[in-house]
């Protein structure tokens, strides 16, 4: 690096990394815990605490040329799982589409893509990803797609009539809930 150029973290040096060595970077964001420092889904205990629990990519649209994916509700662990699951896919020749239904990331249920709306593409969602955008693509974050995924028992998604209040609660809906969209 020139003198004039900025030294990056070893966050930013990790996702850059994680990049280049696995096609992206996972950033997981969870609750709280006691001590005020996020658990990253590790005493599966405390997943009834408040707050959000989600994971998003970090290099789809360098390694895949496709948006960076979101899930909700889910471990470190599963996100991670469901997030590299789409990337293989992409890696394949997926292209990401609003509503397509993806089999093969949560075994036994489909899944379906759907859209961020531009107003939910912030850093409270996607600090990382932006940054990555910004900085190594020189290019504005302008799309990202949301992972949603069905009730385990009636295989029921956010929007349909009977969803569990549960299933609807861990998956903040990022994307344009009208019927008339």
């Amino acid at each position: 690096m020139g003198d004039d150029d900025w030294d990056l973290s070893h966050h930013e040096e990790q996702i850059l990394d994680n990049i280049e060595e696995f096609g992206c970077h996972i950033t997981v964001v969870s609750p709280p815990d006691d001590d005020g420092m996020g658990n990253e889904g590790e005493n599966e205990e405390d997943d009834d605490e408040e707050g959000e629990r989600f994971a998003y990519s970090v290099g789809f649209p360098a390694t895949v040329h496709q948006p960076e994916v979101i899930v909700f509700g889910f471990s470190t662990e599963l996100s991670a799982a469901v997030i590299n699951g789409v990337l293989d896919l992409c890696r394949e020749g997926l292209v990401l589409e609003d509503w397509m239904e993806i089999d093969g990331i949560l075994k036994g249920h489909r899944c379906v893509l759907r859209e961020v709306e531009p107003e939910c593409l912030v850093p409270y969602y996607f600090n990382s990803a932006m940054w990555f955008a910004e900085t190594e693509l020189e290019t504005d974050f302008t799309r990202a797609m949301q992972i949603v995924w069905p009730g385990v028992d009636d295989g029921l998604f956010p929007w349909d009539k009977g969803c569990s209040d549960a299933v609807r609660d861990l998956q903040t809906p990022l994307y344009r809930t009208s019927l008339n969209s």
